[in-house]
């Protein structure tokens, strides 16, 4: 349960969805022999040259649909998805499917309806009458991913208010795969750097650090951000005594004994006693199916259920245990979907 009530979700959803509305394409996608139906494919050309020509800008209409196109051709489901929510029609709806190869940082953003335009223009809010704002508003995945960075804000909160034995307390946090910190730019955080001292770490080189917070200077906010790849900054001297260590969004592209080995024994020996490492594990769900079919994420590690995930934590905290490693566990599954997308994970050093 989130203790600190200014921290919000900045995106309405209008709609619970259900699950019919992810298998069809999945379905689709399946029985598909052959490249997509053509006149499907020129339907979606034409839909998308007739709302967008008019802005005279052709030569960038072509360098999309250059990549689209293939796409489309040899994907049934994805040609369906994109009929039905007038992918073609919307002017965010294409550049963030090429964010999604470009930046996934970048393409994550679209869940709080941020995201570039056909003119490669940055806008931080998607207009509703585009097509796409009912889909930022209610995909179970988008919902899901603000509904993580609002737990990671209130964590970071909770760290703020701890004292840790002292009354001048201070606390570091580590996020060992930062992005584009949704969790301190969307809910409202309050950074308060005489208290805490926030180390952001993400290998995606096409996040500016100094763009992430307009006007503010990073030192100021006891922020620093470096790039750097996980497998290296998870030993990183400047992160021990840690706090909190955050890791979101990662764990599920990464097998349970690389994990074990790589990332959870030496963050054990980064954390502070009582410390605490957060992560998060997708499950197999009807969501995550559909946008690894169509939208061509990343193939994911995914426990059949819930309690198969647990049982995989839980299979290494033991393990852990016997070596004179411990951590106490709590589990929070997602709560706004109708088949959990995901469980997050809070392991303290005892």
């Amino acid at each position: 349960m989130l203790r600190h009530l200014h921290l919000i979700d900045p995106v309405e959803r209008t709609k619970d969805m259900d699950v019919t509305e992810f298998t069809k394409y999945t379905d689709i996608r399946k029985a598909q022999v052959g490249p997509t139906d053509p006149n499907v494919v020129q339907m979606i050309m034409r839909e998308f040259y007739d709302k967008h020509l008019r802005r005279g800008n052709q030569e960038e209409l072509d360098k999309i649909w250059e990549f689209m196109c293939p796409k489309i051709e040899e994907n049934a489901g994805l040609a369906q998805f994109i009929l039905d929510y007038d992918g073609a029609g919307s002017d965010y709806f294409f550049p963030w499917l090429i964010n999604i190869f470009r930046s996934p940082s970048l393409a994550l953003e679209m869940s709080y309806g941020a995201g570039t335009d056909l003119d490669g223009k940055w806008v931080e809010k998607v207009p509703k009458e585009d097509p796409i704002d009912f889909f930022v508003r209610n995909d179970p995945t988008f919902v899901y991913n603000r509904e993580r960075q609002r737990y990671v804000a209130d964590l970071v909160t909770t760290v703020q208010d701890e004292d840790f034995g002292c009354s001048e307390h201070f606390s570091k946090v580590v996020d060992l795969g930062a992005g584009r910190l949704a969790w301190a730019r969307w809910h409202n955080f309050q950074f308060e750097p005489e208290h805490q001292a926030i180390l952001a770490f993400d290998k995606d080189p096409s996040i500016k650090p100094e763009e992430l917070f307009p006007g503010r200077d990073l030192k100021d906010l006891g922020l620093t951000f470096k790039h750097g790849d996980l497998m290296v900054q998870v030993n990183n001297v400047d992160c021990r005594d840690a706090n909190l260590i955050i890791l979101g969004g990662v764990k599920s592209y990464i097998r349970d004994d690389v994990f074990a080995q790589a990332v959870m024994m030496p963050v054990y020996h980064l954390l502070a006693p009582g410390g605490v490492f957060y992560f998060d594990l997708q499950v197999d769900c009807p969501y995550l199916r559909r946008s690894m079919s169509i939208f061509d994420w990343p193939n994911m590690y995914l426990p059949e259920s819930i309690g198969d995930a647990i049982g995989g934590i839980e299979s290494m905290r033991k393990d852990f245990w016997q070596k004179g490693l411990r951590f106490s566990a709590e589990y929070a599954v997602d709560t706004y979907n109708e088949s959990p997308t995901a469980i997050m994970v809070n392991l303290q050093k005892v």
